[in-house]
């Protein structure tokens, strides 16, 4: 492909045919111009330039938005995406538009409101305006690598907690491999198994909704589990005072609830939970309790079967009249 030389504002350049982003629309503000090249120089990267092959006094600084505001996403409506002849993700390339005050640069804004879109494909581009109110055309630079660097910080934490020292553990479930954050400790034990005090919630897509609580100190202790409401909607109680402290508890979301499950060897029919003594563990400090409840309506063993009925009973008549085809 034969190179041709164009004069720029940053200087004369050669630019083949195929590195040559059509604009058909022109960008607002430049309408009129519609061809364009990426100028990509070692001493300003990773902001780099908009160059207009028409207009040698047109250049914009752009940058790919996600270096200034990491969680930046945007939706653009399939007719665009056909229009640039973008089949996926990788297709495309996405800059915005730089403003830098020449006297103040630190008060460089950058257009998060309109972003350029790019077929990597077909070299068409488009300035797209978002649908979005929480954006606009200027967003202070400094303060948005600011927000950015707490986003990636509160992400280097969950990192941090997933990649942590892993040890193995023989359950039912066969080897597993468990993180320290995710054992569970009942200091007090299970009634019945006071002895054990390191647990763990197995998820298993074959059995879910019901999950299985594990035994760390002897395989053979393995407790099936399920969400109570799943089985009574309307069950509630309350927590002492004492046990929201215990769990460190400030709010509803930070706890997981739990009821056993007694599951007959072939006789799914007679399935039951004991909703009297349901299972609290603490999201934040990774505790957790069986407690005795008072409410003499729970018991040890409530029917499966009989519970998912009378909840099905309770929902239709909460349900509105026209949902119950009245």
């Amino acid at each position: 492909m034969a190179l041709r030389l164009y004069k720029t504002r940053i200087g004369e350049i050669e630019v083949e045919d195929k590195e040559i982003i059509i604009f058909e629309d022109g960008i607002p503000g430049f309408e009129h111009l519609k061809r364009f090249v990426i100028l990509t120089l070692e001493e300003t990267y990773p902001i780099m330039w908009l160059l207009s092959l028409e207009d040698e006094l047109v250049s914009l600084p752009i940058i790919e938005p996600k270096l200034i505001r990491v969680d930046y996403q945007i939706k653009v409506p399939e007719e665009i995406v056909s229009k640039l002849g973008i089949n996926d993700d990788n297709d495309a390339a996405v800059f915005t538009i730089l403003t830098i005050p020449h006297e103040n640069p630190e008060n460089a804004t950058v257009n998060l409101k309109a972003p350029l879109i790019i077929s990597k494909k077909t070299n068409k581009g488009i300035q797209y305006i978002l649908d979005d109110e929480s954006l606009s055309i200027k967003h202070n630079i400094r303060d948005e690598i600011i927000i950015s660097q707490q986003v990636l910080e509160r992400q280097i934490k969950q990192v941090s907690k997933i990649s942590q020292n892993k040890s193995k553990y023989n359950t039912k479930f066969g080897e597993l491999e468990i993180a320290d954050n995710e054992i569970i400790i009942f200091e007090s034990g299970i009634p019945g198994f006071e002895n054990l005090k390191k647990f763990y919630i197995h998820f298993s897509k074959e059995t879910f909704p019901i999950q299985w609580l594990l035994s760390l100190e002897n395989p053979e202790i393995t407790f099936p589990v399920i969400d109570p409401v799943l089985v009574r909607v309307d069950y509630t109680f309350d927590l002492s005072k004492d046990i929201v402290e215990y769990l460190e508890i400030k709010k509803p979301e930070d706890v997981k609830i739990f009821t056993i499950m007694t599951i007959p060897h072939g006789d799914p029919d007679n399935i039951t939970v004991n909703l009297k003594a349901p299972i609290i563990i603490s999201k934040v400090n990774n505790k957790g309790v069986q407690l005795i409840l008072e409410n003499e309506n729970y018991h040890l063993k409530h029917n499966v079967k009989e519970e998912i009925s009378r909840s099905d009973e309770i929902i239709k008549k909460q349900a509105p009249d026209k949902e119950r085809g009245a």
